[in-house]
């Protein structure tokens, strides 16, 4: 089981003002002079925001001053319109599965469609892997996997006991906080979905992990728009218990619901 770690260098600063601190004036205030009120208002929240941002990407500069290799080809993988996609699909899709068989096949098919931010000489090794896979499954897969592990191992963690904790203590000396994310998309039935909520679970218990992502997709299966009022409450009895425990930690661990889809945002 793996984890995906996005590490974000944190300055703590005043929090962007409330909405209920929005200046409305008395009520006998004409129309223009609200309008006025609430447009300076939303000004200098947004100036705030863009404040509070530049201070986080300053603080980034002086931690990292110089980018890791795989840092910037993730930032090719995120400016390009199929990267997301294509990375998600091959640490899903090949690197997951316990079959080689079925990671082959995965591959094939997502070597069809290769974004456009990889190199020449990567997209013909991908196309070349992506043929060859299902010949030579046992070889062709563990190949891939490893390149996969080279290029984004700065990112994913293992998340056995034995390892995790020192993974974890490494990433963390810089003082860069941790946003953990349990690898996988869409589980297919409730076994699965259990076993990664008990997982989800287990990281929220650590007393060295204080930000987790969720996925609804991942911790409820078979999500249907059209029983929208009877998936929205079984997701809820899913995720309740977790805000819950989340809630009783020292401090309390952060959850960031991640939306991926239209589906998962119910």
């Amino acid at each position: 089981m793996g984890l995906a770690s996005r590490a974000s260098n944190v300055q703590k600063g005043r929090s962007p003002p409330s909405i209920l601190d929005m200046p409305t004036g008395p009520s006998n205030d004409a129309s223009s002079v609200r309008r006025t009120s609430g447009t300076a208002f939303a000004q200098s929240l947004a100036d705030e925001s863009v404040a509070l941002v530049r201070s986080w990407l300053a603080r980034a500069a002086e931690l990292h001053p110089k980018p890791h290799p795989s840092s910037e080809r993730l930032a090719g993988v995120l400016k390009d319109p199929k990267g997301p996609a294509f990375a998600l699909g091959f640490v899903d899709r090949v690197a997951r599965p316990e079959d080689l068989g079925v990671a082959a096949r995965n591959f094939r098919e997502l070597s069809q469609d290769i974004p456009g931010f990889l190199s020449p000489v990567l997209t013909l090794l991908i196309r070349l892997g992506g043929f060859f896979a299902p010949i030579f499954p046992g070889l062709v897969v563990p190949i891939a996997r490893f390149a996969l592990k080279v290029l984004i191992g700065h990112l994913i963690i293992d998340a056995s006991e034995k390892k995790l904790p020192r993974s974890l203590k490494r990433l963390k000396k810089k003082g860069d906080q941790l946003n953990i994310n349990l690898l996988g998309e869409a589980v297919l039935g409730e076994r699965e979905a259990d076993r990664r909520l008990a997982g989800v679970s287990a990281l929220i218990a650590r007393d060295d992990v204080d930000y987790v992502s969720v996925k609804v997709s991942a911790v409820s299966s078979q999500l249907s728009m059209w029983a929208y009022d009877e998936t929205v409450s079984r997701v809820v009895k899913r995720l309740l218990p977790l805000y819950q425990q989340a809630a009783a930690t020292t401090p309390p661990t952060f959850i960031n619901l991640d939306m991926r889809n239209l589906k998962t945002s119910i």
